[in-house]
């Protein structure tokens, strides 16, 4: 095999000390093949720019530093982020400091991280979001460093242009989510992973006089996987990279260092923390949920997981990260399958160059592969947002855009390479002008938010809602359990009160629930709900009926009260039900088969869990915001999450909720507080 030669095994070990990476004065970084192919002119203009960008490399990376810098403090955002995730990771780092919990559901050292502030200067909201702008900063330092000198400094500097104006990315620099660390972290990681390789190669015989390199690097690795897990795919691109290298023995190095920082943490947070696993294994259920927010749909299947990818794939790649250069609207919500193939063929383009001519980029690639492909397969399609790929858009432009500069140095394909530099300098003004209009919309409410008007920039939507939680932490005794469906936001403007999360409703399938009757034995009778209002049933009879009622069953506009019979005689349920002509059955085979022949999926709850579940987590207020569906619109559709908890109670039980608060009129999305009086439901 071509690969088993000693002459073209690309993966040998070079005959000299020098670094095959680096890129010589004064060629031109690639195949000096390929680049013969060309013709005079084209290598001359490619020299002449190249060149040109290789000695004005720093001075491009100090003005990218600079329209960072600049930039980022334009759009600066001091308001919490009405996605809720960022005041999550403030929550954790403040219940972390305080001895209360370990942060588990998202990424674990971030907020560790924030925690140290956090016990600094309290819950800061400016200082908080600062630390994501340093990491910004510092993000595109060591991307530079990273990729000095082993990449055309022609791609390096438009890249580094492109991302320093990109509002898509200064976005995260005001924001506490764990994006701005992680690309820091990314960036950091992959420097010190490329000294360690280079260090490698220098020295043919002994590297364990190398372990400040082992153990820095592979600590960086450890600290980006407990940042995000999808930071598992550096791991696994190294441990790739090292065998294609058939460096054995260093994938023995790092796994070893991995596995002791890993188990180390694990140790800690055992003997230090009660640890909720049900938090943990729930991440595992909601990745193969059909859909996270109703689990009555079921998981997905094998092909379900191979639709779930090429949605994503559609989706991210043809809209999200189309949208990030500059190249779409934002609004557009449409994706196709044509840019997103485009980008495939130029990703395995760039893949095939760098095997054979660059092995720091065949790393990049690598790293890029695994991470993305992994998205896409653990992704729900109700998640998709741009911060999902956002922190791999600088690597995704640089490695596409080395593609492309490898392929333009076929004869044939020379033009690509002034279209490609013509492309960068659309999107860097382009993605310039988006900023500059962006921070011009931004001036206002940051001057707002500065004189200390938190609520100035939000719709009235939320500022009922945020207006509600800060009573709430005023006015309710510290003891007082209150319910939220953005609870950690709630927990930030009501000053440090906790609020209890009401994020999901535990339905199940409708079939489910009637199975589980059958297969204990157990009679019941089902009968139509929505008949109760129809046939004019009189309010006691309605209540009595009601109150039996062990579970609710739902079919497109149908709801079916579930009543277990516990006497052998006329049971008082079935003889209103004939008496009033409400449409009930005996039966449930013959339940089964209509909800079967129904259009749409059925699903299931139990009123009774979902009182005591508040009960259980001494709940005894909610907070019923009217949060819009559509953010930028007002319409009759809103996060009816809460709306819909109480209701499946409210069709057990009467008079359980009393409102005692309202903020904002009923036409002006009002927040309401919701006090439950649990003694109407004999508890």
């Amino acid at each position: 095999m071509m690969m088993a030669s000693k002459k073209s095994n690309k993966w040998k070990k070079p005959q000299s000390r020098k670094n095959t990476n680096r890129i010589p004065e004064p060629a031109i970084p690639g195949n000096t093949k390929s680049a013969s192919r060309e013709s005079s002119g084209e290598k001359g203009f490619r020299l002449t720019i190249e060149n040109y960008f290789r000695k004005k490399s720093t001075l491009f990376f100090i003005i990218s530093l600079l329209l960072t810098a600049i930039l980022g403090l334009y759009l600066f955002d001091i308001k919490i982020n009405e996605g809720g995730d960022d005041s999550s990771y403030i929550e954790m780092a403040h219940r972390f400091i305080k001895g209360k919990a370990f942060p588990t559901f998202h990424g674990e050292f971030y907020s560790i991280f924030l925690g140290i502030p956090v016990a600094i200067f309290g819950i800061n909201l400016f200082v908080l979001k600062l630390t994501s702008y340093l990491f910004i900063l510092g993000h595109l330092i060591f991307f530079y460093l990273t990729f000095k000198d082993r990449i055309s400094s022609t791609l390096l500097v438009f890249t580094m242009l492109i991302i320093s104006v990109s509002s898509n990315i200064l976005f995260f620099s005001s924001q506490t989510y764990s994006e701005a660390m992680f690309m820091f972290l990314q960036s950091l990681c992959f420097f010190l992973v490329f000294k360690l390789l280079d260090r490698l190669k220098e020295n043919k015989l002994n590297n364990l006089h190398l372990w400040p390199l082992w153990i820095s690097s592979t600590f960086l690795i450890f600290l980006l996987v407990i940042t995000r897990n999808i930071g598992l795919a550096m791991l696994l691109s190294l441990a790739a990279y090292l065998i294609l290298d058939r460096k054995y023995y260093a994938i023995i190095y790092v796994v070893i260092l991995y596995l002791f920082f890993t188990y180390s943490f694990e140790f800690y947070k055992r003997v230090s923390w009660d640890i909720d696993k049900s938090a943990l294994a729930q991440q595992t259920d909601y990745i193969l949920l059909k859909n996270p927010y109703n689990a009555a749909l079921g998981k997905e299947d094998f092909a379900g997981m191979v639709t779930r990818f090429f949605a994503n794939m559609k989706m991210y790649l043809s809209r999200h990260f189309f949208a990030s250069i500059a190249l779409r609207s934002a609004d557009k919500t449409d994706a196709s399958f044509f840019p997103a193939l485009i980008l495939i063929i130029l990703f395995f383009s760039g893949l095939y160059f760098a095997f054979r001519k660059n092995k720091s980029m065949l790393l990049t690639g690598i790293y890029l592969g695994i991470a993305v492909f992994t998205t896409f397969i653990t992704l729900n399609q109700s998640w998709g947002q741009l911060r999902m790929i956002v922190v791999f858009v600088p690597l995704i432009i640089l490695f596409l855009a080395s593609g492309i500069d490898e392929l333009s140095k076929t004869k044939r394909l020379g033009i690509l390479y002034p279209l490609l530099l013509f492309l960068f300098i659309f999107i860097f003004f382009k993605s310039l002008g988006q900023s500059i209009q962006k921070a011009r919309d931004n001036d206002e409410i940051l001057k707002k938010n500065i004189s200390g008007n938190l609520y100035y920039g939000f719709t009235p939507d939320w500022v009922n809602f945020l207006k509600m939680s800060e009573w709430v932490g005023k006015n309710l005794p510290d003891d007082a359990g209150v319910a939220s469906r953005k609870p950690s936001m709630s927990f930030i403007y009501s000053k440090g009160k906790e609020f209890y999360g009401i994020y999901r409703i535990p339905l199940e399938n409708g079939d489910s629930i009637i199975n589980r009757f059958k297969r204990e034995n157990r009679k019941i009778c089902i009968y139509n709900l929505s008949d109760l209002g129809r046939q004019k049933v009189p309010v006691m009879t309605q209540m009595q009926i009601r109150r039996s009622t062990d579970a609710v069953i739902g079919q497109s506009s149908d709801l079916y009260g579930v009543h277990q019979l516990y006497d052998s005689a006329e049971n008082p349920l079935v003889s209103a039900c004939r008496h009033y002509g409400i449409h009930y059955y005996l039966e449930p085979d013959t339940f089964l088969q209509v909800l079967r022949n129904g259009t749409e999926q059925s699903y299931g709850i139990y009123p009774d869990s979902l009182l005591n579940n508040l009960k259980k987590n001494n709940v005894s207020y909610v907070i019923m915001a009217s949060l819009r569906m559509n953010p930028k619109m007002k319409t009759d559709r809103t996060v009816n999450t809460i709306r819909r908890y109480l209701y499946y109670i409210e069709l057990k039980y009467f008079n359980l909720f009393t409102v005692v608060r309202q903020i904002g009129n009923e036409d002006e999305e009002p927040a309401k507080l919701i006090k439950i009086n649990y003694e109407n439901a004999g508890l």
